[in-house]
Formats: C-alpha cells, structure tokens, sequence
C-alpha cells in the first residue's frame, strides 16, 4: 500500500505541519481525533502540508457527498480514508463502487455482515491488488483467514476482525499456518502477563507481520511494557496495539521508551490538547516511523508499510467508536434535559 521509499526522516515535524494544516480548517464543531489520525496516515504523502491536507479534505467532501446522508463515511472517519486513498492515489468514487461490489462478493462467500469494518477491509484488499476489482479467489482467501481465527478464538472473533483478516491476505503462507503462528504468538503474550481479549488478539495479528518468533515477540512486548511501568506509564489494554507496534523494532527497549515519552510532551502541545490515550497512540506511531527506518533491513521496512496500514485502520475504528460514543452521550444528554 504505502510505498516504504516515501518514508520521512522527521516523522514528527511532518505530522505537525500536517495536522496544523488540517485543524487550521477543522471549524468550531469538528473532531480533532479524527484530524490527527488523519494527519498521521498522511506523514508518507508527497507533496506540502498544505496541498495534501486540501487533497484529503477534497477527498472527505467528495464521500461525503456520495455516501449520502445516511452512508457510514458521512462521520468524520471519512477524514481518515481520504488520507489513505490520498496517499495511494485511490479515488473517492472507484472506492466506493469497490466498497458495492465487494459486499456482494462477501455475500456471495456467506460472510456476515460488517458495516464499516467490511468497508474498511475492502479498502485494504482493493490497494493490496494495486487499486484493482476484488475477486472472488481473494474474498476465499479472506474468509479461510477469518475461519481460521474463529477457530482458535470463535467467542473473541467477528466483522470487527475484518480489517485485519484483509491485512493478513498479502501475507505469504496457508491460511492455517497463517492461523497457527498468529494463536502461538497470542498464547506468549498472555503467559507473560497480558489479559486474554480482543487486545490481545490484535496485538497479535500485529506482531505476526513483524515475522519475529513467538517467544521473542513477547519478550520485545514485556520488556517495553515493564519499561514504560518503570517510567510511571501505567499499560492498560487499550496500549496493547501500540506496545505490538513499538514490538517490532529491533532497537532497545529502553531507547524506544525514552523517545516515546519525549514524544508525547510533543503531542500535549497539539490543539485542542488530546488525551493521555491519544498522545500514546500518537508518539508510539511516530516513534515507529522514525526508528524503523534506522534499522539496515530493507525486509523490515517493506514489511512496515503493512503494519502502518493496519494501524491506520485501527485508529478508523476507534475514531469511530469515539464518535458513537459522543453521540450517544449527546442524544442522552438531550433527551434528560
């Protein structure tokens, strides 16, 4: 997807200017979240901050429109697809024919139904096979890798695991050797000292594209894990995707703590202030981007580009988690009053 020679030798400073740009025209009532993901998405675009937050903006009014009122990207997680496709050279109206004729496909393949999880893996599978139609050899592809995961964790698995099931389909390797290696890397993690979830089940999906032994993979996990304790950070499930991502570096687990930590004051300075999740998010993200490409392993570097794609797509779902909240609070507020 993202071409692994466009990446930045300033993560940080490219993300600033990015998002700076975006907020400048974000209005009173606009989510900043969705914004910064966004702006995160976009730090591999070519061009100024200024021509590529007008690209993606021009993006998100052009889905908006034909998504029509009620289409699940009228939300502001369009601001984050428009960055994808931005930085794929995607259009706004060949994603959305891909996004019909690839449920159909799904239909056809007795996939359940996954609302925006479903679009989101589309997506992914549609710039996987160069901005080419979906096929119905990929869609079985695709469900063998969801069975799979069933399989292992059937009461944990469901439309919400889609998007990495997409990921997972450019992966060399059967689908149950796929399954396989994925299970082995979930059960380290959790005799090390991680909760059992859906967390961990997408820390692992995560990890296996690092293409690291299962036993090395959760030592890397647990000794960041312990080093962000030590420096007061405390880890909640919520971190496991970020601890999966940082995973996957090969540098010391205390370098990589420290320039995470020096990171997040960066991000307390964006405005509107975010979040203590949210500047985690932020800082492990480009804390990745930026060491990654010290490493002298060409192969780890191709293979970033899928684990950044994978994690844009999170941050689209908890954007869009975030928005359903918010508006459930407003609609409850509203109605008590």
């Amino acid at each position: 997807m993202s071409d692994p020679a466009k990446l930045v030798r300033d993560p940080l400073a490219r993300f600033r200017a990015l998002y700076d740009a975006l907020n400048a025209d974000r209005g009173w009532f606009g989510d900043a979240s969705s914004l910064r993901f966004a702006a995160m998405t976009a730090v591999t675009c070519q061009g100024t901050p200024t021509e590529v937050a007008s690209a993606i903006r021009r993006m998100a009014e052009e889905i908006k429109q034909l998504s029509g009122w009620f289409g699940e990207l009228t939300s502001t997680l369009r601001f984050i697809v428009s960055a994808i496709l931005v930085l794929n050279g995607d259009s706004a109206s060949e994603f959305l024919d891909e996004v019909k004729q690839g449920r159909e496909l799904f239909r056809r393949a007795n996939l359940r139904r996954g609302g925006i999880y479903e679009t989101m893996a589309i997506l992914i599978l549609r710039l996987q096979n160069d901005r080419q139609p979906v096929t119905d050899a990929v869609v079985t592809r695709f469900q063998a890798i969801y069975e799979e995961m069933k399989r292992h964790h059937w009461w944990l698995t469901g439309p919400d695991d889609f998007p990495a099931c997409a990921i997972l389909v450019g992966q060399d390797g059967a689908p149950v050797e796929i399954g396989s290696a994925i299970e082995d890397i979930y059960q380290a993690l959790n005799k090390v000292g991680f909760s059992a979830g859906d967390p961990l089940q997408t820390a692992a999906n995560l990890l296996y594209l690092a293409r690291l032994d299962a036993h090395v993979a959760a030592n890397r996990y647990a000794e960041l894990a312990a080093g962000f304790r030590q420096s007061g950070v405390s880890i909640w499930q919520s971190d496991y995707d970020e601890l999966a991502i940082l995973a996957f570096l090969s540098h010391p687990a205390q370098r990589i703590v420290e320039h995470v930590l020096e990171y997040r004051e960066h991000m307390l300075q964006l405005t509107p202030a975010p979040g203590r999740l949210l500047t985690f998010n932020l800082a492990s993200s480009l804390v990745f981007l930026e060491l990654v490409q010290l490493d002298d392993n060409l192969d780890a570097i191709t293979d970033a580009k899928a684990l950044m794609d994978m994690q844009a797509i999170i941050n689209a779902q908890q954007a869009a988690a975030a928005a359903a909240a918010s508006s459930a609070a407003a609609s409850s507020a509203a109605s008590a009053s």
